[in-house]
């Protein structure tokens, strides 16, 4: 029983639903048809000229040359920028510290930036690596302390192309 009530419940709420939207149909209907409609436009024929499509000169397509096929420009070798030494005055490597033997210019040096470690220059080791670049001698070296990185020379920046590794630049 109680599943016929919802049954006849569901059914009536439809009903109920569709019968609005017969009512709301029903009344735009009659609000549409008090309103007044123009009559129709009647179209008068009129002695225009209509334009008669005329020939047009199409160029026609002619035979051009096909480009031919230049050769590769080879490439020029390039300069190898060497450090030019610009002299600061009142600088120079300090004797205390270890130098790679090679030139450089104190734009090359780096320093480590924690300057206030209590232990800043105990216990320093380098690692020092020379390359030959056509004949050009260039060094990058990075030294470590307790406090981490501490100081450098890089002068491999200039380098351009192959090259070799090899000893120290100069002797003492």
């Amino acid at each position: 029983m109680k599943a016929f009530i919802k049954q006849s419940g569901f059914f009536i709420i439809i009903m109920v639903l569709l019968g609005v939207v017969l009512v709301a149909c029903h009344l735009k209907t009659n609000i549409q048809s008090d309103i007044t409609l123009e009559p129709e436009t009647e179209v008068i024929p009129t002695s225009t000229e209509t334009p008669t499509p005329t020939v047009t000169n199409t160029p026609v397509p002619s035979a051009t040359s096909t480009p031919t096929h230049s050769p590769t420009p080879s490439q020029t070798p390039s300069h190898t920028p060497e450090p030019t030494a610009t002299e600061v005055l009142g600088w120079q490597p300090d004797p205390h510290m270890f130098w790679p033997k090679a030139t450089f210019t104190w734009y090359d040096v780096w320093w480590g930036n924690d300057n206030l470690c209590d232990k800043r220059g105990e216990n320093v080791y380098c690692e020092v690596e020379y390359r030959d670049y056509s004949g050009h001698c260039l060094v990058g070296m990075s030294c470590f302390d307790d406090c981490g990185p501490y100081y450098g020379v890089d002068t491999i920046k200039y380098g351009v192309g192959p090259y070799t590794f090899r000893g120290p630049c100069f002797k003492d």
